[in-house]
């Protein structure tokens, strides 16, 4: 006699169990990656907004590095260097500008207020493109503004050089004079057209740290070419 094979399978409420258990599984999946989300999201931007300042911060640190020593005419007549420099920021003409990149430009980086006890690092431009730059008073298009960085708790800025391009000059010359004290050092304020001569080095101070540049150091040169007769 031939034997009957059984048939098995999933019943009607195991089916039913199966599927509410899975809809579980998958409702709380669902909500474990909107939470999840919803905070990793502030964190992705703030991440996302660091990086995009560190840029900034590069271009404008490049733009610093690259400055020209470039001789220019006070009210006055007298020959110095396009450069002022005070606590809260700084003048200068940059061989490679953030904005016009291949055209010399004049930039200022300084502070300015980002709410009560906070700054921001703001970088303005003018490219030379077209502009003879001769007077230190001269009018110049400010076409470009960025803010570099911002809710900084301190930023300053310093200055290292010499106090005048008399004094570079003797310190050249073998012999100093008697009680000759003439030495590159950290000043609050740098005026190129006063000294005669650019500093040495820019300091920036963010938040406790300080960024340190070289500044190319061409200016009694430059000087004195400016100053020999036709």
């Amino acid at each position: 006699m031939a034997r009957q094979r059984k048939l098995t399978g999933f019943t009607l409420i195991e089916l039913l169990i199966s599927i509410t258990i899975l809809s579980l599984l998958v409702g709380l999946a669902s909500y474990s990656f909107s939470l999840f989300s919803r905070h990793w999201s502030p964190q992705r931007d703030s991440v996302e907004a660091s990086i995009k300042q560190l840029q900034r911060l590069d271009l404008v640190s490049a733009a610093l590095q690259d400055s020209l020593p470039w001789v220019v005419r006070g009210n006055n007549g007298k020959i110095g260097f396009y450069f002022l420099g005070r606590d809260e920021g700084l003048t200068i003409v940059t061989a490679s500008p953030v904005f016009t990149p291949g055209v010399p430009a004049v930039i200022r980086v300084f502070r300015e207020p980002d709410g009560p006890g906070r700054w921001k690092l703001v970088y303005e431009e003018a490219p030379l493109e077209g502009v003879v730059l001769m007077s230190a008073d001269q009018t110049l298009p400010f076409k470009h503004r960025m803010v570099v960085l911002s809710g900084l708790r301190s930023l300053t800025f310093r200055y290292f050089g010499w106090r005048s391009l008399e004094e570079r000059l003797k310190s050249g010359d073998g012999e100093l004079p008697a009680g000759f004290l003439g030495r590159p050092a950290w000043y609050a304020e740098f005026d190129g057209l006063s000294r005669s001569v650019q500093p040495q080095r820019l300091a920036m101070s963010l938040d406790g740290g300080e960024v340190i540049f070289e500044v190319p150091d061409r200016g009694d040169t430059l000087i004195n070419r400016s100053t020999e007769p036709l």
